[in-house]
């Protein structure tokens, strides 16, 4: 008994060679070298996600705006060529870069319009003054961080809009598409596409 006794205490004191604690430390510091390139890939996943979800919804709230406005409108128009017209039919293919319309009252004329600089502003006039051009506000800035590739409204339905007959008479409405592009530094770029349709709610 007293022989067993000391092959037992001997071996607790015998500990960890050299060779051991490098194998347990190589172990160790490859377990967290995977650990951590996790942690920084997971943490830069979140950052794209937080950014793609603030871009769009900066730019779903400016859309949003656009339609609650805009459905309570009258006498739409497209942007063609250089002047605005009830007549859209030809760009409906390609789509204008500029809406109008006049507010529910009538005494405001509103102008939605996306730049070359791929901004969109509004542009409010009085009646008595349509074509003012100076831009009431930006409503998606290059400042937002949203880096609209293009904006496009079509407009359907506004050429008839006036008629004085019933049966020909129609309810305008407006398809509003958007492309962007949403730059995270370090994660790549991720295009997006928003589209909303836009029916007249005010009967005639």
């Amino acid at each position: 008994m007293y022989k067993i006794f000391k092959i037992k205490k001997g071996n607790l004191d015998a500990g960890f060679s050299l060779v051991e604690m490098l194998v347990a430390t190589g172990i160790f510091m490859s377990i967290m070298t995977l650990a951590i390139t996790a942690l920084i890939s997971i943490m830069g996943a979140n950052k794209k996600a937080q950014t793609i979800k603030s871009t769009i919804d900066s730019v779903t709230f400016a859309i949003e705006n656009i339609s609650r406005d805009m459905r309570m409108g009258t006498d739409y128009k497209c942007f063609y060529g250089s002047v605005f017209t009830s007549d859209c039919t030809d760009s409906l293919i390609n789509g204008s870069t500029a809406v109008r319309y006049k507010n529910n009252s009538g005494t405001y004329i509103i102008t939605y319009k996306f730049l070359d600089t791929n901004e969109l502003t509004v542009t409010t006039c009085n009646v008595s003054d349509p074509d003012c051009t100076s831009p009431t506000a930006y409503l998606i800035s290059k400042d937002s961080g949203a880096n609209i590739t293009s904006m496009k409204f079509y407009v359907i339905g506004a050429d008839h809009e006036l008629d004085s007959t019933a049966s020909t008479r129609t309810q305008p409405r407006v398809l509003i598409s958007t492309s962007g592009l949403i730059s995270v530094k370090g994660a790549g770029d991720t295009t997006f596409n928003l589209q909303t349709s836009i029916s007249q709610r005010i009967r005639r």
